[in-house]
């Protein structure tokens, strides 16, 4: 028996009738194991060895897999072309203990037959570089989050569990550095000159120094000397203009545009891409109707090229054919697979053709994708556009021209919306050196300074892709992170706002670990991170260049570092239990991890506090039995358990955005007395 092993079993009807009846096709649902909750679970004093166990949740299809492994003649690790994908081939070989003669790794951009078939015949060997940057980022993010999380969880007075994130909280800074800014804006006022020419129909604009704006007293003594004004054409420059199309689409570039053009956050993206790319139902039928859509490559295969080309000769006429394909470089430096940018995978399944199959943003999304494929491989737009520079009363005015003449790629797909710098002038008339022109309308205009604009999920990611923060396959579920933890809000007009807590987290990260919210850390490590995938350090290096000045800087704060502890000093003295690091009023300290059968702590020279037990209501209700979600707090940190314990043993470390609001709710009614705590 040949086992196929995917990540989701939504991929499974698609790929079956790829492969022949030897194969049996199961999926892993992602991840398979993890690090404990309880405990760091990083040897820290002996190469950063970490221990795993498996995803409790998971364990009954884990078992059904491991199983299966056992029995196969060969295991096809199959999970998805990027750095997790191949550390959950790694898991599942290591818990089912294969040896790898036993195993066979094959990866593939697109679910086709072609492509499934093809990556069968040619397998290859785990990658342990890009399994050792997957296991760094596991484990550098372990260590930010266990050591510094309970540092603030008694700091900072909070609805919800609070968190400190490697990725997350140096995007939490860019949205406080933004609040900041907006705070101490101070709004000035300045000028504007224009000159309408009715009988002509154009407008023309004073023209000023770079950067120079008009005081009110500069506009005043100008719109005295421009009574009775006369003016002529002083130079006309005119010339055709040609643009091309962008690069299809990258995971940020898609996170981007569907926020801008589609009103979708980057989680419902994802998730409908991921849809999109494991299968669709079409009339009985499933297919795969993207590629993959964790990519940060620019560049399609030729066959895809060759596709679209086939596509805009026959939809659009040859004149919207370039002579050569057009070639995007790739974005990564570590393209470890044949990556490609997100297009279709079908060429012969237009959106209108299949939009009765899809749902609305489905087939809005798949429409974009579509249209972004197919125009970037069409001709360039071209434009006349004409310049004039005019004086009046010997006083420089410009205007400023363009008219579409050949829309090319703008029929597929017009991305002008995106263009903050268009200019919507429209068109001047024939204009001549020397040509003397209409007396004008002189107009002034009070303008006032803006302050910096509030980022949307769009320009947020659009800023942590250019600084090289987090991966786009992370900007989801950061973005959904900062809001469930109550560190930033979208505002009615979607429009990230940095609460109060979040400010005071994040300075008081700035404070006391000033890397771990620097831009330019948070980008080295990412760079580390690929250098190890592409084989040029060794990641157990890496996490040590980076954890030890953060350690030492722990022990600065608290006086002691857990690891340095000796196996005596681990253990309560009272009743032998393990000491863990627990947070108080006054921060961290060790304290037992009997609590509260033992209410046993280890004073340090920073002092400590030890936490209470503490059950909320939140007027969430379970979703396995229906009672009540209950806030409760333990050495860990804050956390959401069933009220019908231990009937029903449900519990989570967070809510949705959602429940988060719904939460609120509750809370603000509780305070106003409208409802009565039930426990």
């Amino acid at each position: 028996m040949n086992l196929f092993l995917v990540e989701s079993p939504a991929k499974i009807k698609t790929i079956r009738k790829f492969l022949g009846k030897d194969f049996e096709i199961r999926a892993s649902m992602g991840h398979i194991r993890e690090i404990p909750k309880r405990g760091l679970g990083i040897d820290i004093n002996y190469g950063f060895e970490p221990t795993f166990q498996l995803i409790e949740s998971k364990s009954r299809n884990t078992t059904e897999i491991l199983e299966l492994m056992q029995k196969a003649t060969m295991v096809w690790f199959a999970q998805d072309l990027d750095r997790e994908g191949e550390l959950i081939a790694w898991h599942l070989l290591k818990t089912a203990n294969l040896p790898e003669e036993k195993a066979r790794r094959v990866v593939f951009n697109e679910i086709t037959k072609t492509a499934v078939q093809k990556a069968v015949e040619n397998p290859r060997d785990l990658n342990y570089d890009l399994i050792g940057a997957g296991l760094a980022r596991t484990i550098l993010d372990r260590l930010i989050g266990y050591k510094l999380s309970p540092m603030i969880w008694k700091r900072f007075e909070s609805e919800v569990p609070l968190s400190v994130g490697r990725v997350q909280t140096a995007a939490l800074r860019v949205l406080v550095d933004r609040e900041r800014e907006i705070a101490a804006f101070v709004k000035e006022e300045f000028w504007n000159v224009r000159a309408d020419f009715a009988a002509e129909g154009f407008t023309a604009n004073i023209q000023l120094p770079k950067d120079q704006k008009l005081t009110p007293e500069e506009a005043r003594e100008l719109l005295k000397k421009l009574e009775s004004p006369k003016a002529s054409v002083t130079e006309v420059e005119g010339k055709r203009e040609k643009r091309n199309p962008r690069s299809p689409f990258t995971t940020a570039t898609l996170q981007q545009e569907a926020s801008t053009k589609l009103k979708l956050s980057a989680k419902q993206t994802m998730q409908i891409a991921q849809e999109l790319y494991e299968g669709v139902d079409l009339g009985g039928e499933s297919k795969a109707l993207i590629t993959y859509m964790r990519t940060d490559a620019a560049n399609l295969s030729d066959e895809a090229i060759e596709a679209i080309r086939k596509r805009i000769a026959g939809d659009y006429g040859k004149e919207y054919l370039p002579k050569k394909p057009r070639v995007f470089e790739k974005k990564s430096k570590n393209a470890q697979e044949a990556h490609e940018a997100i297009r279709p995978t079908d060429f012969s399944l237009p959106p209108q053709e299949i939009k009765r199959y899809l749902k609305p943003t489905h087939f809005k999304l798949y429409e974009l994708i579509w249209s972004k494929a197919v125009a970037c491989q069409m001709a360039p737009a071209e434009f006349d556009s004409a310049t004039a520079d005019i004086h009046i009363n010997s006083i420089a005015f410009r205007a400023r021209g363009s008219m579409l003449v050949f829309d090319g790629f703008l029929k597929a797909y017009d991305d002008r919306d995106l263009d903050k710098k268009k200019d919507e002038s429209g068109m001047l008339p024939p204009l001549e050196k020397g040509q003397d022109l209409s007396t004008p309308k002189i107009v002034g205009e009070k303008k006032f300074t803006k302050p910096p604009a509030r980022y949307t999920e769009a320009s947020l990611v659009k800023f942590l892709e250019k600084h090289g923060i987090g991966r786009p396959s992370t900007y989801a579920t950061i973005i959904d992170t900062l809001q469930r933890r109550l560190y930033a809000e979208l505002d009615s007009k979607n429009r990230f706002n940095a609460t109060e807590l979040g400010c005071q987290v994040c300075d008081w990260v700035r404070d006391n670990f000033s890397s771990i919210v620097d831009i330019g850390f948070t980008a080295n490590v990412e760079e580390s991170l690929d250098q190890v995938a592409r084989g040029e350090n060794e990641w157990k290096q890496i996490v040590d260049s980076f954890y030890t000045p953060l350690k030492e800087r722990i022990v600065s704060l608290t006086g002691f570092a857990e690891e340095d502890l000796d196996e005596e000093e681990k253990r309560c003295p009272e009743c032998g239990q393990e000491l863990m690091i627990r947070s108080g009023k006054f921060g961290p300290f060790l304290g037992c991890s009997g609590f509260p059968g033992c209410t046993y702590i280890k004073p340090t020279r920073k002092g400590g506090s030890r936490n209470s037990s503490s059950r909320v209501t939140t007027g969430i209700f379970c979703e396995q039995c229906g009672s009540e979600f209950l806030l409760r707090q333990s050495k860990h940190g804050k956390y959401f358990a069933c009220s019908n314990w231990p009937d029903c043993s449900n519990k989570r470390n967070s809510l949705t955005v959602d429940e988060v609001k719904q939460f609120q709710q509750h809370r603000k009614k509780l305070k106003e007395g409208r409802l009565h705590e039930s426990t």
